[in-house]
This record gives C-alpha cells, structure tokens and sequence, in this order.
C-alpha cells in the first residue's frame, strides 16, 4: 500500500501535496487516463510504458499540474514548477525571480543549475538587505560573514548560507567539484524558501496584521509573482 506524503509532490500514486499553483498542501485528483510519453522494449513481455504524463487537479483551487512519471510511478518532472508565483508580494523580485528559476531547474532534474540559482538568490539577498560593507564584497562568503558580524543574518542560518554558497559554487565549477546531487539540490531549495519567509514573508504578514503595511495596484506589468505593488508603511 501507497503510503501518502504530503510533503511531497503530488503523483499519479500519491494524490498529496504542495500545489504549484495555490502553495497549498491539498488533494489532487486524476481527470482523465495517462499518456504514455515513451515506451520500453523486452523481448519476453513486448512493449510498455516507460515515462506518463497525467494532470492532477488542485482539491483546492482546482488547476491542474501535469506529472511525468516512470514506470515505477515516480515523478520526475512536475509543470508548473513547484515554488513559482506562490511567493509574497513583499519579497525582492531579484531573490524571487532567482527562486523561481531554480525550482524550475530542480523540477526538471537539472540540480547543478538549480544549485547555481538558488546561490544567485542569495547573492541578491545581500544585494538587498546587506549592509555597505556587504554590498560591496565582492565574494559571497566574505558578503555572508559581514551580514553575520552585523546581526542581519541570524546565526542558526550561517552555516546553511556557506553551504548554499559552497554548493552554488560547484554547480558553476563542475569540473572542480563533484556533482550536485537531487538531495543536495532539495536541500538548497528549502533553505532558500526559509530565508524567504523568514526575511521577508514574516515580517510583511506582521505589519499587515499590525495595519502598518499598504499595498496598492502598480500600473507596471505585474511579474511572474501576480500582482506588482507599491508599498506604503
């Protein structure tokens, strides 16, 4: 028997999950039968499906995701690409857009660029909320030391930010390093979405809840993350 983990992308076999679309964990539904994609071939029981795609749709706000699968029934490749366009409006669309980039590398098992990514998003964060001395540093892990020193980036989070360098680092340089590999690359992305929600998302949702924070329509074309705004404390 399936066990079913919710933490886990939805498939075919287990119908729980993150959704791409609404970052709720919720229940998927199957709408209509698989289709193969490619097929393998044994000369005692002929051919049969290699990898499927099946759209499993959102119990909550019921859009679909497409699933790839293999023939084991493990996913392989989800679209949209889980993390893009469910973060806060109040994060650096620097940092958000380099998220989103990896998430979409790592759906696609493609985990040294997804390392590369996720290092770039931290890059940005210190572009964004680094001090003078940071910003300007030209080397990451010197830039990460500085917001250390300075109290901006807490301390429980110093040793998972040199990791995410060091990774990022290795994806860039592969012929210096050893491969990235998926549980390395799933582990940067979780990193990177806390530091979202903790320097960015948390605050934000502290001073709405306080009335300290106005969001009014941007007339500019809104980004991959919905709606630009404007923001008045």
């Amino acid at each position: 028997m399936t066990s079913h983990n919710p933490d886990s992308l939805p498939t075919p076999s287990d119908p729980t999950g993150p959704c791409p679309w609404c970052g709720r964990i919720s229940n998927f539904a199957k709408r209509q039968q698989s289709q193969s994609l490619t097929e393998l071939h044994n000369a005692a029981v002929g051919s049969y499906p290699d990898l499927r795609v099946s759209v499993l749709h959102c119990a909550g706000c019921d859009k679909g995701t497409a699933v790839i699968t293999n023939n084991s029934g493990t996913g392989v490749m989800w679209w949209p690409a889980p993390g893009a366009g469910i973060l806060d409006s109040q994060v650096d669309k620097g940092v958000a857009s380099a998220y989103d980039e990896g998430m979409k590398c790592l759906s696609m098992g493609a985990y040294r660029s997804a390392a590369v990514m996720f290092r770039s998003a931290l890059h940005l964060y210190v572009k964004d909320r680094g001090s003078l001395a940071a910003q300007g540093e030209r080397h990451l892990k010197v830039a990460l030391k500085h917001m250390k020193n300075d109290g901006v980036l807490h301390g429980s989070l110093w040793d998972w930010a040199d990791r995410l360098n060091q990774l990022g680092n290795e994806g860039a340089h592969p012929e210096d390093y050893d491969d990235i590999t998926q549980a390395e690359a799933e582990g940067l992305s979780k990193f990177v979405r806390q530091l979202i929600r903790l320097e960015y998302e948390m605050p934000a949702q502290l001073l709405r809840d306080q009335g300290l924070l106005q969001e009014v329509e941007d007339q500019q074309p809104s980004s991959s993350h919905g709606d630009s705004t404007s923001v008045r404390v």
